[in-house]
């Protein structure tokens, strides 16, 4: 766009995405959003935003208008609404009526998202735009904005998931065994609220897993045990949305906004914000089924148990759990990814799979690359060559040299013999857990 060369243009946010102003001598206000196109998730981000012109409004949101290139860097022009970005009111606490004046209209601008069926998965307040003279909030950053009403997160590394780790809910980070959906996006709201009234975020953390490990098991000291002059049922509302659980949490941007709005007429009649039951008008537009599993508290503790023991003794155990296909095995697995954040342990799985049987090791070869790539994320790349100068590598020997002119059958006596070996040479103590067989089959 050759009129982008006639805007002057101030910086709003630096990094692998920046922000920038632009405005000119009877020229529209512009916002300027640069990517550098050596990190390739980035100009995926650009893209995908830029593909959501068409579901957001200008009344809440920076609307994009053109995906172009200046300066060498792939950038996305948007509508400019005006106001500030919110980080930049932020390092001490908000004034009360100032913070129910932005907060009402951030919860209106959340609704609106999730009623165009979009969740936006980054709500903080780099990402949201704040004009204090005529009370307008817009959000930005839908560059991994999901049009999915529920989404499963795979427990990736925290280093690569998707977001901003410290506004990040629960089960955003893939070790909660739950599904993404627009309940997260409360639980940045609840973070961003609570750094608006405090001046502080409700969790510190000094690396990307002890980020995740204070998502998913610590609990925030209350707004007004932090801040005294925080009215009670403000702080109440915020540790409403910072719960561990979307169950507990507002079900609707919309209960949240009524909450805060009572709030603030409260306020502005008496000088003071009284106790009043939560989330009257909190319902839910659709049926929303615990994501709980039932029934299964033996085996998970027996799991669990298992796990304490190897953290405990440095000892190595197998367990084996067995049942029929679909009963629910992976999800009773899967219960260990919270288990595992506070010892900074790495979850690898492997799938038999039955198409997949002439393949020797295909799901060892898979449990190993998953650990490599986890280690490789957490700065251990070490453990990856030990891994391979371990007897496990030795005991499967040279399987890509097996011949591929032999018949399944010699291939599979082979792979039965040399994983034999292998778990001789590793001296695994085998832990069969028969009342997890005998629970789930």
């Amino acid at each position: 766009m050759n009129e982008l060369l006639s805007y002057v243009f101030s910086p709003l946010r630096e990094g692998d995405i920046a922000l920038y102003r632009g405005s000119g001598n009877g020229l529209a206000p512009i916002l300027l959003v640069a990517a550098e196109e050596t990190s390739l998730g980035c100009v995926e981000r650009l893209e995908h935003e830029y593909a959501l012109k068409a579901e957001l409004d200008a009344d809440w949101a920076a609307r994009p208008v053109a995906l172009t290139h200046y300066n060498d860097r792939l950038t996305l022009v948007l509508e400019d609404p005006g106001g500030a970005p919110l980080d930049r009111l932020l390092g001490r606490p908000l004034e009360l009526s100032h913070f129910l004046r932005i907060a009402i209209p951030l919860a209106g601008a959340l609704r609106q998202v999730h009623e165009r069926g979009l969740i936006h998965k980054d709500i903080k307040p780099a990402n949201i735009l704040v004009d204090a003279a005529s009370g307008g909030v817009w959000l930005t950053g839908f560059g991994i904005a999901s049009r999915l009403p529920r989404e499963h997160q795979a427990p990736a590394p925290p280093e690569v998931i998707a977001g901003t780790l410290a506004y990040m809910a629960p089960e955003q980070t893939g070790r909660m065994n739950r599904s993404v959906d627009s309940r997260s996006d409360l639980y940045a709201l609840g973070v961003t609220l609570y750094e608006m009234l405090t001046g502080q975020l409700p969790f510190t953390a000094a690396d990307p897993m002890e980020w995740v490990h204070c998502h998913i098991a610590r609990q925030p000291m209350p707004p007004n045990e932090r801040v005294a002059s925080v009215p009670g049922t403000l702080s109440a509302i915020v540790m409403k949305l910072l719960a561990k659980t979307a169950e507990e949490r507002y079900q609707t941007a919309a209960g949240i906004e009524a909450d805060l709005r009572r709030s603030l007429a409260e306020w502005e009649a008496t000088g003071r914000i009284g106790p009043f039951p939560l989330g009257t008008h909190d319902a839910p537009d659709r049926l929303l089924i615990p994501e709980k599993l039932y029934g299964r508290e033996r085996e998970i503790d027996t799991l669990l148990t298992s796990f304490d023991r190897v953290v405990a003794n440095g000892t190595l155990e197998l367990v084996l759990v067995s049942g029929y296909a679909g009963i629910g095995k992976s999800s009773v697995v899967n219960e260990l990814h919270r288990a595992l954040v506070p010892s900074r342990g790495l979850f690898a799985s492997g799938k038999f799979d039955q198409y997949k049987r002439d393949i020797p090791y295909a799901t060892l070869a898979h449990l190993a690359g998953t650990t490599c790539i986890q280690n490789h994320h957490a700065h251990a790349e070490g453990t990856c060559r030990v891994l391979y100068g371990h007897p496990f590598s030795r005991g499967l020997g040279d399987v890509g040299g097996v011949d591929e002119d032999r018949d399944r059958g010699s291939r599979r006596h082979q792979a039965v013999h040399q994983l034999k070996a292998f778990f001789e040479q590793l001296d695994v103590q085998v832990s069969k857990a028969s009342d997890v067989a005998a629970g789930v089959r």
